[in-house]
């Protein structure tokens, strides 16, 4: 007679019972996306008794968009994949992780859900291994859903950041997250002849009134006008690049701010710019250093290098490739707010053993630079050449599929002396 001994491989996500252990979403929904994160105890298991699930939601958008988990044991391999995973998921977001209670959690998940069902979006695969968490339904008090929206939200600390994050919400037409940043009533939506758009520039400058040569605005608090208390409110003028079908626009409002939040929100005026233009307000330099590998056999992975450690990994044609972002979006909190200033650099790495290392600041590519050679890959490198072009040049270079970058150099060369 043969007993059957069951192994970790057969344990399974959605029949055991689950036990919640802890969760978090990251403060980053003034962005229009957050990530979460719940971490499950599976008692019923024989070995693999930890469920790991990230989730990623777009409140613009695409709703619930992804889903992944992670099924595992307490050891330390599981733990890396778990934060390769996370890496994957929350690397290029710049927020921070926010706890959250296994009743927020589910809540959540039920919202998003509610949005793709609302609007046609499918749901992400392997519905069966989150849709327990659909059970019962949560509703939240107002207080309830204040605290984590607050949770799920960065805190505003200038005016810069409040700006910037109100104008972004308001073109993606993520009208609750604008009002969010509002005191009082407020109209977020200005231009309803617009869809949901990107922003990708925003500047912004103090609206100086011409009679007063100040852009402060004093008002009274209290009723009782000869003895009444006073604020200061302060005005500023936004031009805004959007885009959204291919087409590009430029938006000009005034935004009142009372202390750190929006009092009034004013549409000046609004236009259509071809490509071309608005390919000059955002162009920038861009810096590339080229390496030549001298050990063809080395392997790449997200381990490599400190910094990789917190990169996003795609393939192409000619190599791998892996963008790194701040840990933080600072970015926002710009008088000029560009949309890829979140990017720290990139690496790229060609099936002919070059490696390209490209950012768009002197300072970040002597910070990639840096992160090479403290990495075991420093005796596997000999560095060739670097460039500095007036506008950026390595994705046109990787969509070229052109596998030698000293070549597409040369050719693009060739081109603008055929121009000039």
């Amino acid at each position: 007679m043969f007993e059957v001994i069951r192994g970790g491989l057969s344990d399974k996500v959605t029949t055991s019972k689950k036990e919640f252990l802890s969760a978090y979403v990251t403060d980053t929904r003034l962005m229009g996306v957050v990530a979460m994160y719940v971490h499950w105890y599976l008692p019923e298991n024989t070995r693999r008794k930890n469920l790991h699930q990230f989730f990623y939601f777009d409140a613009e958008e695409f709703g619930f968009d992804t889903y992944n988990r992670l099924i595992g044991d307490d050891s330390p391999e599981t733990y890396l994949q778990v934060q390769l995973m996370e890496n994957e998921m929350i690397g290029g977001l710049g927020g921070s992780k926010i706890a959250i209670t296994e009743e927020e959690a589910c809540s959540l998940l039920q919202d998003y859900v509610a949005f793709n069902l609302k609007a046609g979006i499918p749901l992400p695969e392997k519905e069966e291994e989150y849709f327990f968490m659909m059970t019962p339904q949560i509703r939240l008090d107002e207080e309830g859903e204040r605290i984590l929206m607050c949770k799920q939200c960065t805190v505003i600390n200038t005016p810069y950041q409040l700006i910037n994050y109100f104008i972004m919400r308001c073109v993606g037409r993520d009208f609750p997250a604008a009002k969010f940043l509002t005191k009082h009533y407020v109209r977020t939506d200005l231009f309803p002849e617009h869809k949901a758009a990107t922003l990708l520039k925003n500047t912004v400058d103090e609206a100086t009134d011409a009679e007063s040569g100040t852009n402060s605005d004093y008002y009274i608090t209290d009723d009782d006008k000869e003895f009444g208390t006073f604020a200061t409110r302060k005005a500023y003028m936004c031009e805004s690049l959007i885009e959204y079908d291919g087409k590009f626009f430029i938006l000009i409002t005034q935004v009142t701010l009372d202390q750190l939040k929006v009092v009034k929100y004013e549409k000046i005026s609004s236009f259509r710019i071809s490509p071309e233009e608005a390919s000059m307000m955002i162009s920038r330099p861009e810096y590339i250093t080229l390496f030549e590998a001298t050990d063809r056999d080395i392997e790449i992975s997200p381990t490599t290098t400190r910094l990789l450690r917190r990169a996003m990994a795609s393939e192409h044609a000619t190599g791998q490739l892996f963008m790194i972002f701040f840990p933080h979006n600072n970015h926002v909190d710009q008088p000029v707010y560009h949309l890829h200033s979140d990017v720290m650099g990139v690496y790229y790495f060609l099936h002919d053993g070059h490696v390209l290392l490209a950012a768009y600041s002197e300072e970040d590519i002597s910070r990639l630079e840096n992160d090479l050679m403290d990495s075991p890959l420093a005796e596997s490198v000999v560095a060739l050449e670097k460039y500095q072009f007036l506008e950026p040049v390595l994705n046109q270079f990787i969509d070229s599929e052109i596998p030698d970058f000293e070549e597409f150099v040369d050719m693009i060369g060739e081109t603008e002396d055929e121009d000039s």
